[in-house]
């Protein structure tokens, strides 16, 4: 018996403070250098920008309870910034993938363009394995990415139920759900933060996947599975503290959960997580949904 189901995804751009282009190695950090001569008020490159202080004496910040006090001549400025990007996958624009090479996909290349966000499945709907990763190139019957980002495995495409689809939008519509497979979607997103105690990624829900006073349960025994009425998500990152979402298929609770987590700093950091969904026979028909948030927190 078909039911339709729709799922809706809110993703939430966050921002955060955190010290930007500073000297450190494991034993020292420098945010700033002053000198007694010379310099200039600040250096840039392409990858970098120094905040210098030029002055004879010493410069710097001091505070207490009730003030701050910046001293000396153009001190240190912190620009505090964490971008934060999310991604639904478009399951409309599926393309069928031939072979997996390196960072290569062969496959039809249709409504791909170069900087997009794309998700490579092998068997769809039974072991589901993924890698995400942001095109770099295309070529004739071929996508190369700049590099992929996997849940621990990577795919072995061989044509045989194995997909590429496009990264993009906000809300993933699942469509029919039959009791004899699993439907699934990804997430995914894209942190870069220059804080020494990294980041975290957590996800949260509006209410259950329900449809009126209907709702499909919560995976209680960490795998979603055929013929069960089951509702849950797995993370690629796989050393998230504080959640089991690295370990099994986990149920979505309005309580924030941790699904990525970075000790350091980052750049471009990628993860994704996976939707699956299954139902019973017994399963009511109806158009199901709620709404996600995908929330970005510096660590200080």
């Amino acid at each position: 018996m078909g039911k339709i189901y729709t799922f809706a995804f809110v993703g939430i751009f966050v921002w955060a403070s955190f010290a930007q282009a500073q000297m450190s190695s494991t034993n020292y950090q420098i945010r700033w250098d002053t000198i007694s001569t010379g310099g200039s008020d600040s250096a840039t490159s392409t990858s970098y920008d120094l905040r210098d202080t030029m002055e004879i004496g010493v410069s710097g910040t001091g505070t207490s309870t009730s003030y701050q006090l910046d001293q000396g001549y153009r001190t240190g400025v912190f620009d505090q910034v964490i971008t934060f990007d999310v991604f639904a996958q478009d399951v409309s624009s599926v393309l069928v993938a031939t072979a997996l090479s390196g960072t290569t996909i062969t496959s039809d290349t249709t409504g791909i363009s170069v900087n997009d966000y794309i998700v490579v499945i092998q068997d769809l709907g039974t072991s589901n394995i993924a890698a995400i990763g942001k095109v770099s190139s295309l070529g004739a019957g071929t996508i190369t990415v700049d590099e992929f980002k996997n849940g621990g495995t990577i795919p072995t495409i061989d044509g045989t139920n194995d997909y590429v689809y496009l990264l993009s939008g906000s809300t993933i519509a699942f469509g029919d759900f039959s009791s004899s497979s699993i439907a699934s979607a990804v997430i995914g997103w894209e942190v870069t933060v220059d804080n020494e105690n990294g980041y975290v990624v957590q996800v949260v829900e509006d209410g259950e996947f329900r449809s009126g006073s209907d709702d499909i349960d919560d995976v209680a025994d960490g795998t979603v599975t055929n013929g069960s009425e089951e509702y849950g998500a797995r993370s690629s990152d796989t050393t998230i503290a504080g959640s089991t979402f690295d370990t099994a298929d986990t149920g979505i609770t309005s309580s924030f959960q941790n699904i990525a987590t970075e000790s350091t700093f980052a750049f471009n950091s990628r993860n994704f997580l996976t939707l699956k969904t299954s139902i019973s026979s017994s399963s009511n028909a109806g158009s199901y949904a709620h709404s996600v948030s995908v929330i970005a927190s510096g660590n200080f």
